[in-house]
């Protein structure tokens, strides 16, 4: 089931005025896609940041907009606290959609007792239908052993009808053999700390010079 964003169609736009929806708790956003006029939107902070915390990649839009859209690039400041500006993509029921969404892992590797486990893919691109986009794949590591690998064709919670838009063979997840770090070696060239009282051979050799 879709989340539902309710949205007011914008009467000004501009960076001026998306300064002051920010501060009346609304985020910017503009609907585009499927051969229509962009229309420039704006929603309620609070709830995209609701939407944002359950995963959603797909919502349902209500009020001067409606139909489904994707969440197709969210704008954050610097300190990623705030959003700025969403881009929304229309999108049709049953139509398949292309997006990237995370990729992690579960369980636990027995081959990280002697190795590490490295995660080289974190997210990956499909294609499937709205209804179907998942929040997130996951590759199950509870048999993954020391110099073993785990590829894309191990993702286990890939929707039904949803196409993977990469190899099949391309290591997702990896367990290699730790390895040492080499001991700090005297570098050629470093004297060893002088005896505090302890006369060098130069100086023991120039004293006797000058007594004779």
């Amino acid at each position: 089931m879709s989340e539902v964003l309710h949205v007011t169609k914008r009467t000004s736009v501009g960076t001026r005025s998306s300064i002051h929806l920010r501060r009346e708790g609304y985020v910017p956003a503009v609907l585009y896609g499927h051969g229509k006029d962009p229309v420039s939107l704006s929603l309620p902070a609070e709830e995209f940041r609701a939407t944002l915390r359950h995963g959603m990649k797909v919502v349902e839009l209500d009020g001067d907009a409606d139909g489904q859209a994707l969440l197709q690039e969210v704008q954050w400041d610097t300190f990623f606290q705030h959003v700025l500006h969403v881009d929304l993509l229309r999108v049709v029921a049953g139509e398949k959609i292309k997006l990237s969404v995370p990729l992690e892992t579960r369980g636990s590797a027995p081959g990280a007792n002697d190795g590490v486990v490295e995660q080289l893919l974190r997210e990956i691109e499909i294609e499937v239908v709205p209804a179907e986009v998942p929040d997130k794949l996951y590759v199950n590591i509870n048999q993954l052993e020391l110099e073993g690998t785990l590829t894309v064709a191990d993702i286990e919670n890939l929707p039904e009808g949803a196409t993977v838009l990469a190899d099949a063979t391309e290591t997702v997840v990896q367990c290699v053999a730790r390895t040492e770090e080499p001991e700090e070696e005297l570098a050629v060239g470093d004297a060893e700390p002088e005896v505090i009282g302890q006369k060098s051979e130069s100086s023991e050799a120039s004293d006797e010079n000058s007594d004779g």
